[in-house]
């Protein structure tokens, strides 16, 4: 009888404390698969009823564009990489339960391009013109619960030229259902600081907005719990907080934790915040937000300190979309870019000239990269950038986002600083890029403005890449008081120091800079007559083009020269070159048929160019030494050749088929490189760098012979089995010795079996007119790859390569 009265007691205290309990908490469901696409916009798509069975069917991310053939014909023009723009539209289908009529439920998207309308059920939910700000809408009264809802998304990227670069057409970025019950944290509404620490302790400030739908008021409890990087519990607090029917109240409050992991860039440690509302014991709300310890001090004699450590910002910029697969980019595909920086010697990104993903910044956070978070590239005047058309220099308008900025920029910007302040990787903010209203009050006005907005949302620097940029006579003492941090683009020595004399006291960054990187694409080195092709090909009429890019042929001098510009004077951060990475659209100086731009050290398709060899020896300090150009310079034969190098060590010693051609000093604080004129001759060079007298380094390069088979690298075996997960398949051709051979342009085929796709392929081409989805791509310069992305299935996977002439390749992969 005791035994039964205690187990009824215990169910009734089950039912107690439980009963009551929302069956689900909130959460947040992918909405990546399953959608409808036509390139058009359809009247009346919008209705629930529509019938789309004819439509395409994608997932996303997916950027239509990308799926194109380049044309002279598009109006994207050369900005726009040649490729097709329009008007989109989307559709998806989905169910929501009965038994869900009391909760709330939220459309998320990081970004789609561009004009966006989204329509629930036939009912509009809003407008959006920025294609690269996130955006939400509550669709809870719209919603059709125990049946089927439509949700309809319409974009309009058709104004073209309609970007300096390209930009992509789509939903392409993420796209997430959010659920929640009606007492909940909103959308970005925890704002965590974690920036001040002790060895022994540190402090981490929540703010938390808590927003109540119901009728009627309610007490809840926010609670806090700290996870370390190892998943431990490690401090918590909370707060009882009273919101009112239909109100938002807010919370703040301390928490704290005891022998704190810093972040760093070599230990990116990250923690969890898991933050809960409750309801008496009841947790009515969770969500979890990761953060980093660190401080950040700009000083304005010393430069930049990370956790009171100077460190020299050695950053690249960088643009939104992925080579080959347009701006459709998974996490993978952002993870091998910033691995292949990080190879180079690079800490930092500037985010030219947009918000860029979540995700992106997800990967900067955990792989202790920093990032300069810029928002715009225009304010209200329109760009009119140079380019070439039939050989001549031009300039056009471009409708990007001046004609919205006005109405909007206030509301992106804050945006996107609500999405993206917690995150430790971003240091300092940008308001702007080469904008050319700061050169009167009216744009002042503007930038005070904008950067009022910032201060009052976060505690970290403002900038601007502008002031010194071009124009000597500009007001930039005006200009310098909206910003915390003086941006410069393209500044030289001489300019700097005038600006340090009537501005003694500002803090200052080199926000872009070219790089040392030559125009030419990547192992691309003409002589005589195979010069005088190459830019018959181009048709140009304009001498300033060529001696723009001659300029800055094999070396990139102006690029090396800013660099010892940044290691001169202590009180300059750092500097940001143009760019990390080359990027579809922005052929400057080039026209048809060039639709992508040569200015970084990294090619289109991921694969190194001569000035990433640069950086290593200035940003690196594992031992390395390069030397350029290939040695299968056929019909300069007896000629005199200039071989350049780069290393980090004190000396180094070209030799030429066994014989020296001289040891040399490498100074780096004055000449980044070394030169020998060579009489070319099939053969061997082989270069040995030395530190302290001992050899740290060697690279030899010889002349290959015919092509014979492939060389792959892919980094990795396995690939996650999300429908989004990519590897990409790198490919070399050698001569049957194994000698890369650097003028191979063999075709290769790839043949894919297993629950894998061919998400695109590439070269690192700038000319390269072939399209990016298929599954077959000529070599450039004795390189190409394909990218495999992964299916919602697990499974063994097989690549095959074959050309014609070289051995077939085959890669085994798997899926789980």
């Amino acid at each position: 009888m005791k035994t039964l009265l205690k187990i009824s007691i215990y169910g009734m205290l089950l039912c107690t404390l439980g009963c009551n309990k929302p069956q689900t908490l909130n959460t947040k469901e992918s909405f990546d698969f399953g959608w409808k696409f036509i390139a058009e916009d359809v009247s009346g798509a919008e209705a629930l009823n529509f019938n789309d069975a004819s439509w395409t069917d994608v997932n996303v991310p997916h950027d239509w564009s990308i799926e194109g053939n380049f044309s002279k014909d598009n109006p994207s023009f050369s900005r726009g990489g040649w490729l097709q723009t329009g008007k989109v539209t989307y559709r998806k289908t989905f169910s929501v339960a009965k038994e869900d009529k009391d909760k709330r439920f939220v459309i998320y998207f990081d970004g789609a391009y561009r004009n966006s309308e989204v329509f629930i059920n036939g009912h509009s939910l809003g407008k959006r013109p920025l294609g690269y700000i996130a955006f939400h809408y509550d669709m809870t009264n719209h919603i059709k619960f125990g049946g089927d809802n439509v949700l309809t998304v319409k974009l309009d990227n058709s104004s073209q030229p309609g970007s300096r670069w390209y930009t992509g057409t789509g939903i392409y970025r993420h796209v997430h259902l959010i659920k929640t019950n009606k007492v909940y944290v909103p959308i970005w509404g925890n704002y965590i600081v974690a920036d001040n620490y002790t060895s022994e302790k540190a402090e981490i400030k929540i703010t938390t907005q808590v927003r109540n739908d119901l009728g009627d008021g309610k007490t809840v409890t926010v609670r806090h719990t700290a996870k370390a990087p190892n998943g431990e519990d490690v401090g918590s607090s909370s707060e009882v907080l009273t919101v009112g029917a239909s109100a938002t109240s807010q919370s703040k409050v301390v928490l704290e934790i005891s022998n704190p992991q810093i972040w760093s860039q070599e230990l990116p440690n990250l923690y969890t915040i898991k933050t809960e509302i409750l309801e008496g014991d009841v947790v009515v709300y969770s969500e979890e937000n990761k953060t980093g310890i660190r401080t950040l001090e700009f000083d304005k004699n010393e430069g930049f300190k990370l956790n009171g450590k100077v460190t020299k910002l050695k950053g690249v910029c960088l643009h939104h979309a992925g080579g080959p697969l347009g701006a459709a980019i998974h996490r993978r595909t952002v993870e091998r870019q910033l691995e292949k920086l990080r190879e180079m010697g690079s800490n930092a990104v500037r985010t030219a000239h947009n918000p860029f993903s979540e995700e992106f910044l997800k990967v900067c956070d955990s792989m202790g990269f920093l990032v300069m978070n810029e928002a715009f590239d225009e304010w209200e005047l329109i760009k009119e950038p140079m380019t070439t058309q039939n050989g001549k220099k031009i300039r056009i308008p471009v409708d990007f986002y001046a004609n919205q900025f006005k109405e909007w920029a206030d509301i992106d910007l804050e945006d996107m600083l609500l999405r993206d302040r917690n995150h430790p990787s971003v240091i300092m903010w940008s308001i702007g890029n080469e904008i050319d209203q700061m050169r009167d009050e009216e744009g002042i006005a503007i930038g005070k403005r904008l950067a009022d907005i910032v201060h009052r949302l976060d505690y970290r620097p403002v900038t601007n890449g502008v002031h010194g940029y071009w124009d000597p006579k500009r007001p930039n003492q005006d200009a310098a008081a909206t910003s915390d941090i003086y941006g410069f683009n393209y500044i030289t020595e001489e300019r700097y120091l005038t600006e340090m004399e009537s501005l003694p006291n500002i803090r200052s960054v080199i926000t872009e800079h070219q790089s040392a990187q030559s125009f030419y694409p990547r192992s691309t080195y003409l002589y005589d007559e195979a010069k005088k092709a190459w830019w018959d090909k181009l048709n140009y009429e304009h001498n300033d083009a060529y001696e723009w890019v001659e300029s800055r042929d094999i070396r990139g001098e102006k690029g090396m020269e800013a660099w010892r510009m940044v290691k001169k004077y202590p009180n300059i951060m750092g500097m940001f070159i143009w760019t990390g990475w080359d990027y579809l659209g922005e052929v400057i100086p080039f026209g048809w048929p060039a639709r992508s731009s040569c200015f970084a050290p990294i090619d289109l398709a991921g694969f190194k160019k001569d000035g990433f060899y640069f950086y290593q020896s200035q940003w690196d300090d594992k031992p390395m030494v390069h030397i350029y150009p290939h040695w299968n310079l056929k019909g300069m034969e007896g000629k005199k050749v200039t071989i350049y190098g780069f290393t980090n060590g004190d000396e180094v010693e070209l030799f030429q088929d066994g014989k020296s051609l001289g040891r040399k000093t490498n100074d780096s604080n004055a000449v980044e490189y070394q030169s020998w004129d060579v009489v070319y001759q099939p053969g061997e060079l082989k270069a040995v760098s030395y530190k302290n007298g001992n050899v740290i380094a060697e690279k030899v390069v010889k002349t290959a012979g015919a092509p014979a088979k492939i060389k792959v690298e892919t980094r990795r075996t396995e690939m996650k089995a999300n429908g989004q997960d990519v590897i990409y398949v790198e490919c070399t051709i050698l001569d049957k010795d194994g000698n890369e051979v650097p003028t191979a342009n063999n075709t290769l085929k790839f043949d894919v079996k297993g629950p894998v796709t061919i998400a695109g392929v590439g070269n690192g081409d700038s000319m390269g007119l072939e399209p990016f989805k298929a599954n077959k791509r000529s070599a450039f310069h004795g390189k190409c790859l394909a990218i495999l992305q992964s299916t919602q299935e697990a499974g063994d996977i097989t690549c095959t390569i074959t050309s014609e002439g070289l051995e077939t390749v085959i890669v085994a992969l798997v899926s789980k």
